[in-house]
């Protein structure tokens, strides 16, 4: 994820910038395409999306 200033869309919570409680967890966050499976990246945000909003709530 990069910083609002450079162009990012979500901070390290995975809270999308200039909101409050709406998240994103595809593989739109991503500043890059990583050069690995994209699917299997994309799972493990999930899943670290999942510990954050389980931790949040």
């Amino acid at each position: 994820m990069l910083p609002e200033d450079q162009g990012g869309v979500v901070n390290e919570n995975l809270v999308v910038h200039g909101t409050l409680n709406l998240r994103v967890c595809d593989a739109s966050i991503f500043p890059v395409i990583p050069p690995a499976n994209l699917m299997a990246t994309v799972y493990a945000v999930a899943e670290r999306a999942a510990d954050i909003i389980k931790t949040d709530a």
